[in-house]
């Protein structure tokens, strides 16, 4: 099991584009073989600060997902200021 935390800063004034533009993805992403959970957050002292807590099953699963947002036609770029920052975890207990 792999989960992951992705962390992610929306550019000013894109807030609301970003998350209603997630919302409409994350159900799709919800029902990809191998993934576990993707629940989006909001930062409560940083309404820029968006973070995606993911569990799938393994690293093929997250491969099949990050070519999945791809077909989905999700562009993050346009809507992030920077690089989302990504922590890998093992499930251990």
């Amino acid at each position: 099991m792999i989960t992951l935390i992705a962390k992610l800063n929306v550019k000013a004034g894109r807030e609301e584009e970003f998350i209603n533009t997630m919302k409409g993805v994350a159900p799709k992403v919800r029902e990809e073989p191998g993934n576990r959970a993707y629940v989006m957050h909001r930062a409560q002292d940083n309404p820029r600060l968006i973070m995606f807590y993911e569990k799938y099953t393994d690293k093929a699963a997250f491969d099949a997902h990050r070519r999945h947002l791809g077909e989905l036609g999700v562009n993050l770029a346009d809507l992030l200021e920077g690089r989302p920052v990504l922590e890998f975890y093992e499930e251990v207990g």
